[in-house]
């Protein structure tokens, strides 16, 4: 092959000229002057060893073996514009996001929305960590949040403990006042949800060996299936959730830090092209703190916008 022959070209130049049987009909419908087209024609006949048009009649018509490669030269054509709508489809596409699971649609907007401002449509995958992990992972999504240690973190929430609307308690929360007061049925040990969004080492395992070193049960620090079963069950008792200040908000609760332990949410960007983070970041980080209810640079807990935490 010609090193300076533009196959793609020559053979645009040659399916036009062929479906109209006109070299200046083939040429204005393919965009060129009628002489490039026949110069590329041309070239294309050097490079495949014969002539592809009958010029000695007034007619355009097609030699054998400009019929034998037409079928050829159409596909090719066609393959070269069906590439080009699949990459226009493919950067309009929206860029799947693995975010947590119970972020108020409103806000998730808002992700979106600062996504689309710089021309990086985003599309929201909601699921706790480790599916958030696993859809990565299966390619089902192209970024996502990423639970890490607060060493390696972009964004950090702080942790601390929501509780029944009508609960009076006031200051930081203590794990010791998971024991039982004297005289409590042993069956109604009062007791601290963690939300599956929390089911990572580094917060789970850190409760726990805070709850061993209070003495509590194993019972009494836990990991709830659902966010919505650890309300549920605040409802109904005295029981606590482990979630941050903006969640409280969200679920009406009353709000209380850690006494025992600074404890906070960490979050990076997990993803394979770092140049694409970078712009995830560069566009929507501030969504990204309002989406994670994480603290802002003075350390103070961003709102989700509604209403105020109660105590």
């Amino acid at each position: 092959m010609s090193r300076s022959l533009d196959v793609l070209a020559a053979c645009e130049a040659f399916v036009a000229v062929a479906d109209r049987e006109s070299f200046t009909a083939g040429a204005l419908a393919a965009g060129i002057s009628q002489s490039v087209a026949s110069r590329r024609i041309g070239a294309l006949e050097a490079h495949l060893g014969g002539r592809l048009f009958d010029r000695t009649s007034r007619r355009v018509a097609l030699t054998a073996l400009g019929r034998g490669v037409l079928p050829s030269a159409t596909r090719l054509v066609g393959a070269a514009a069906d590439l080009v709508d699949d990459a226009r489809r493919s950067r309009s596409r929206p860029l799947s996001v693995g975010v947590p699971p119970s972020v108020p649609p409103l806000v998730l907007a808002e992700l979106c929305a600062a996504g689309a401002a710089g021309r990086l449509p985003l599309a929201p995958v909601a699921g706790n960590p480790a599916e958030r992990a696993e859809a990565f992972r299966s390619g089902r999504t192209s970024l996502f949040l990423e639970n890490v240690p607060s060493d390696r973190a972009r964004w950090t929430a702080r942790l601390g403990v929501g509780s029944h609307p009508d609960d009076d308690a006031t200051g930081t929360f203590h794990l010791g006042e998971l024991r039982p007061a004297r005289g409590r049925p042993t069956g109604a040990l009062r007791r601290l949800w963690l939300q599956p969004e929390d089911d990572v080492p580094h917060v789970r395992d850190r409760m726990e060996r805070a709850r061993d070193e209070a003495g509590l049960a194993p019972v009494q620090v836990r990991v709830a299936e659902s966010t919505v079963r650890a309300l549920s069950e605040i409802l109904v008792s005295d029981d606590l959730v482990l979630c941050t200040r903006p969640e409280a908000s969200t679920y009406d609760l009353r709000w209380r830090p850690l006494g025992d332990q600074q404890l906070v949410r960490a979050y990076a960007v997990g993803a394979a092209d770092e140049s694409l983070a970078a712009r995830f970041v560069a566009l929507c980080s501030s969504a990204v703190v309002t989406v994670l209810g994480a603290d802002d640079a003075s350390g103070r807990a961003t709102q989700t916008g509604l209403e105020p935490v109660r105590g």
